[in-house]
């Protein structure tokens, strides 16, 4: 019995060890803290209750730093969680002045009052405050998509992707609208794409936190249709051709390729095309013309002229 109870003994001479040393340190933290310091700290300014129409100038500062008379307890407060002063701009703001100007007096009762403590605050970082401000404009700007579409062999897009809608309005300080002529979206990328494509695409606006966007997406429309390749034999029709004498042009008719959608595969006629050649525009050194494709239908693509040469006889 003796043994057990010594060993209990020796087993409980640490614990009281660190009972003691842990109430001597609360003791010190207790008295260390508790006294008042004396050191710069730094707050952020945060600006609120703009006025309609009138957006805070990035060119403002946004950290105010000051000494600080206050309690050790306080200062491991602000260190944790780092202070903000909120500045009401309706209650400064002049509507025939671009600044508003709070002055020194005041600023220190708006620091004293939201910091909330029994403190002194001196040697401020600005002796007054100064908020500039810019007008909220508003710019319509077109819409550009950037878009990397592949299409399955023998598809294709019919006419030009839709963009809806084509422009939005976008508010801002107005320096920085001035440097701006479009908004884009972000890439749009598909790959063998068969059929119609309507879909949502977000507008890139996260290069101006000051700018304030009509919407923040727009919708992409693209007709897709199957294409097939097809020729057609188009007459050759002479412009501005000599009252005295006879042309003959070799070729008389050229052939056209070109892509169509199966669907309009047989729509395609001969009237629906228009070749000339210029009379006035001959190469009369090697007696030939340059035919060109005046008129053709919007729904085929890739239209391309068998021969780029016409030549040409005078006959009198």
């Amino acid at each position: 019995m003796t043994n057990i109870n010594s060993n209990k003994q020796k087993k409980g001479k640490p614990k009281m060890f660190l009972l003691f040393l842990l109430i001597a340190a609360f003791i010190w933290f207790l008295s260390k803290f508790s006294r008042d310091f004396t050191a710069s700290i730094d707050v952020e300014v945060v600006y609120t209750n703009t006025p309609h129409g009138i957006i805070v100038s990035d060119k403002n500062q946004n950290d105010i730093s000051f000494d600080l008379t206050a309690s050790g307890f306080d200062f491991l407060f602000y260190k944790i969680n780092r202070p903000k002063i909120y500045i009401d701009l309706g209650e400064y703001y002049n509507h025939e002045k671009s600044v508003v100007l709070i002055p020194p007096d005041d600023f220190k009762k708006i620091i004293a009052n939201q910091l909330e403590s029994d403190i002194i605050i001196k040697n401020i970082s600005t002796n007054q405050l100064e908020i500039l401000l810019d007008k909220l404009e508003t710019k319509r700007l077109k819409v550009t998509l950037i878009d990397d579409i592949s299409y399955t062999e023998g598809y294709k897009a019919v006419g030009a992707i839709r963009i809806i809608p084509d422009s939005i309005e976008v508010s801002g300080p107005t320096h920085q609208l001035d440097t701006l002529n479009e908004i884009f979206t972000h890439l749009l990328s598909i790959s063998d794409v068969s059929e119609n494509i309507s879909m949502e695409v977000d507008l890139n606006t996260s290069f101006e936190k000051k700018l304030s966007f009509e919407k923040s997406e727009v919708t992409i429309a693209i007709e897709v249709k199957e294409f097939t390749q097809k020729s057609i034999l188009i007459p050759v029709s002479l412009k501005n051709s000599p009252t005295d004498s006879n042309i003959k042009l070799l070729p008389e008719s050229i052939i056209i390729d070109f892509d169509v959608s199966l669907e309009s595969f047989n729509k395609i006629k001969t009237s629906d095309f228009l070749i000339e050649i210029d009379y006035h525009n001959k190469n009369e050194l090697e007696n030939y013309m340059i035919p060109k494709l005046i008129k053709f239908p919007d729904s085929i693509l890739n239209v391309e002229l068998r021969q780029d040469k016409v030549n040409y006889l005078i006959l009198k």
